[in-house]
């Protein structure tokens, strides 16, 4: 995947240095709901930094701007700047919800990195590696960790279709449980009258009758002409 990335032209303050490895691709949030990537590098110098401490920062409206050099050491994880490239979106996701462009940006910028870059590195939120409660914790951080689903279009992430399998399992069992329990009032159906099959299979899918076989029933053909009637009112929906 090939992405635009604004390419500014940075003075820094002192010489950049190269990083030893990259083992993660850190998210952040600017904890500024407006703020420019000239902002950040500005705020950065004040701290008495190079400039700009990340390596690309994502606008609301999905430009991404270049940081530091690819492979330049940066300055965003406190004792993890060797091993780690930083990515932080403009707002304060402490409080707001990101925009769908935005998420979409980060995500095709995480597609190109792992793609051309930095396969093994791990994605991971400043807070995971670092003292801090960055990036916020409206920020998308699961739904960014599976950034193939928001590319793909997919509305479910994995941890929910995880999620769906478990729960599917679960009632699949209960409902193999519940066919073999009643499995011989099935067989007994068989025998019933055509016109009274439905009732009796809807009344024992609902747990009003239960039996065996059909003498536990105890239904005589007045008595299933009389459910067969309430059915077709309505009275077992």
């Amino acid at each position: 995947m090939s992405i635009s990335i604004i390419e500014t032209n940075w003075t820094w303050n002192t010489g950049l240095t190269s990083r030893s490895a990259t083992k993660y691709i850190a998210l952040h949030h600017a904890a500024a709901s407006s703020a420019s990537a000239a902002d950040v590098d500005r705020w950065h110098k004040q701290n008495g930094w190079s400039g700009i401490g990340y390596h690309f920062y994502v606008r609301k409206d999905g430009r991404i701007y270049r940081g530091r050099p690819l492979g330049a050491l940066g300055a965003h994880v406190s004792g993890k700047n060797d091993v780690s490239l930083g990515i932080c979106a403009e707002g304060n996701y402490t409080t707001e919800q990101m925009p769908d462009a935005q998420k979409r940006a980060i995500a095709e910028l995480l597609d190109y990195l792992k793609s051309n870059f930095y396969p093994s590195a791990e994605i991971v939120g400043h807070r995971e590696i670092g003292s801090s409660d960055c990036p916020g914790k409206n920020y998308p951080l699961a739904e960014l960790k599976n950034y193939k689903n928001i590319l793909n279009g997919g509305e479910l992430m994995s941890y929910e279709y995880d999620e769906l399998k478990r729960r599917y399992a679960e009632l699949k069992e209960d409902f193999d449980r519940l066919r073999a329990s009643r499995e011989p009032v099935y067989q007994y159906g068989v025998s019933l009258p055509d016109w009274g099959a439905a009732t009796v299979y809807k009344l024992v899918n609902k747990g009003f009758l239960e039996g065996e076989a059909p003498d536990n029933l105890n239904l005589s053909e007045s008595m299933l002409r009389v459910l067969v009637v309430n059915d077709r009112a309505g009275l077992y929906d």
